[in-house]
């Protein structure tokens, strides 16, 4: 199959909406064109969003398909779709850009994606308007009341709540936030009126940060409603997630260029576990990864040997985890004795605190076995089987327990995918998209730089989710950033980002070298006729996007053989 073009305008600068998205599309056997990332928004500046939307068009000239992130082109980025305080009139003429792209090439596939802006729960202005830092947690509080009155389940001493909260918090601060929220309703309406009109060949409409109540919910059931309304339902998906939304656009058009139409296989490492709502999405997993298949136009497959992907869903037990606290909590006492007292205080104090129980609970439950889980993961990977691993038992890392596992796998090199990043719907969709990008490759051949480009991601995604967030970024808060000064946090490190991302690039490129090493190294990795084995792995260009520890940005090196 010859090669295609696709122009993509990501949601922002971080790796995973566009580094990620390069080494995605470079597996896919497809030439990418994306924008400079300096024009991209970050949680200060939003993105330049005339010269973006200029790129597009011109881009748009020569590539077969656009895959757009339209908070991009109306606000400047994802930060900036909560924070901008443009009209509607301004948003909607930077989008007309979409609708002259496609009327001046109707051929051209056109997918696009609008977030359905989230409520941030706690107290934090990081990425949100600057009364959240005040306001914020009353605000959700308010959202979620609301919404449980609307829908007719609110109580009597909710109400009261309702009320006391609305005396709290200044009108003419609520009065802003609901009149961007209306805004952006309208362009999310607005959005699905013209994948009803043929200007998108496919649309998601992603909830960031989702809950099972709240003025975002509510916006959800009208969206949904609405595309019901207009007949679309296969062409318009909304579900919760957002980060991975480009991937999982990319692979659908990957997919359907292949005439591909995935078959799943979900195998859960507990009982019950599919039933488990996690920590920011709506609805229990079986029925999310049915929502992500919705723009593969895939299907959930009961019967393994018909199944085009087997998909390890490590799921949790009872209630999800924090990820990042795996690592303190696990720390035993000889560990504990070699920090500094103030340190040894902290911790212990930490693992007092009340939220601490899910995570430690999940860490220790027996409602999840992971050597079966593990043992049953091998054995398909040694018949051929397309496999791929969502890691979700704690949020924004990987499970500890399950990566020591994994790593001890002979064959973790055939992994078709892996993720344990962020929400449940980020890892999802990233897992989906790389696994049928991956089997796309099987079944029609690659080239070695296409192979090659699948080993990379892998790797990253094993380093990052597994080595990085759950073991190095821990280790790094806990150990290292008091040295600095720092108290142990995720967010803004300041004038300390480049001593930070020093001990971070040694750190996480020695973890690395040893995981490339026992697992990869050697390893002979085929697609079609063509045989890649591998020589090497390395992590080169390491960063810290918006200077804070919660994400990473690296490259990944690679050496290999093809034959």
């Amino acid at each position: 199959m010859p090669s295609a073009t696709v122009a993509i305008v990501p949601l922002d600068d971080r790796a995973v909406n566009y580094e990620c998205l390069v080494m995605l599309g470079e597996a896919a056997g497809l030439h990418v064109l994306m924008p400079p990332k300096s024009w991209l928004g970050t949680s200060w500046r939003a993105g330049a969003v005339d010269e973006l939307g200029a790129w597009l068009v011109d881009a748009a000239q020569q590539a077969d398909a656009v895959i757009v992130a339209v908070d991009t082109l109306g606000y400047g980025g994802l930060v900036d779709s909560r924070r901008s305080s443009e009209t509607l009139g301004t948003v909607m003429q930077r989008l007309e850009v979409l609708r002259s792209i496609k009327a001046a090439r109707p051929e051209t596939t056109v997918l696009a994606f609008n977030v359905l802006m989230r409520i941030t729960r706690s107290n934090d202005a990081e990425e949100e308007k600057p009364y959240w830092a005040t306001f914020g947690a009353r605000m959700f509080r308010l959202s979620y009341l609301e919404d449980r009155a609307a829908m007719a389940v609110g109580t009597a001493d909710e109400a009261e709540e309702i009320a006391a909260l609305r005396r709290e918090v200044p009108a003419d601060l609520l009065a802003d936030y609901q009149a961007g929220r209306a805004r952006n309703h309208a362009v999310n309406r607005a959005m699905i009126e013209w994948a009803a009109g043929g200007i998108f060949d496919y649309l998601i409409v992603p909830q960031d940060d989702t809950v099972d109540y709240g003025w975002n919910i509510a916006e959800a059931r009208q969206l949904r409603q609405y595309v019901r309304e207009l007949g679309v339902t296969q062409r318009v998906a909304i579900y919760p997630g957002t980060d991975e939304t480009a991937m999982l656009l990319l692979a659908r058009f990957v997919a359907q260029r292949a005439g591909f139409a995935p078959r799943v296989w979900l195998r859960y490492s507990g009982s019950g576990a599919e039933q488990i709502i996690t920590a920011y999405e709506d609805r229990p997993m079986t029925e999310m990864v049915k929502a992500h298949l919705g723009p593969l136009n895939g299907i959930v497959c009961s019967d393994p040997t018909a199944a085009d992907l087997r998909l390890y869903i490590n799921a949790p037990a009872e209630i999800q985890g924090n990820g990042p606290e795996q690592y303190l909590l696990a720390l035993p006492k000889q560990a504990m004795d070699g920090l500094p007292a103030s340190i040894q205080q902290m911790v212990a104090a930490y693992r007092r605190q009340p939220h601490v129980a899910a995570t430690l609970r999940e860490m220790h439950s027996v409602r999840r076995d992971l050597p079966e889980f593990v043992r049953s993961l091998a054995r398909d990977l040694e018949h051929g089987a397309t496999c791929a691993v969502v890691d979700v038992a704690f949020v924004n890392a990987g499970d500890l327990v399950l990566g020591e596992l994994l790593t001890q796998l002979p064959n973790l090199s055939q992994l078709a995918a892996f993720g344990g990043w962020n929400t449940a719907g980020n890892t999802l969709g990233s897992v989906l998209a790389h696994a049928v990008i991956r089997h796309v490759q099987r079944i029609q051949g690659a080239t070695a730089g296409a192979l090659a480009a699948h080993v990379r991601y892998l790797f990253l995604r094993l380093v990052e989710d597994y080595l990085y967030m759950s073991r190095v970024r821990t280790a790094l808060m806990v150990e290292d950033l008091p040295n600095l000064g720092l108290p142990p946090i995720l967010t803004n490190l300041g004038q300390h980002a480049p001593a930070v991302r020093s001990i971070v690039e040694q750190k996480l490129g020695a973890a690395a070298a040893l995981l490339a090493e026992s697992c990869f190294a050697g390893q002979t990795i085929a697609a079609g006729e063509l045989h890649l084995t591998i020589e090497s792995l390395s992590l080169e260009d390491i960063c810290l996007p918006w200077d804070r520890l919660f994400d990473l940005t690296a490259g990944v090196s690679i050496r290999y053989a093809a034959h």
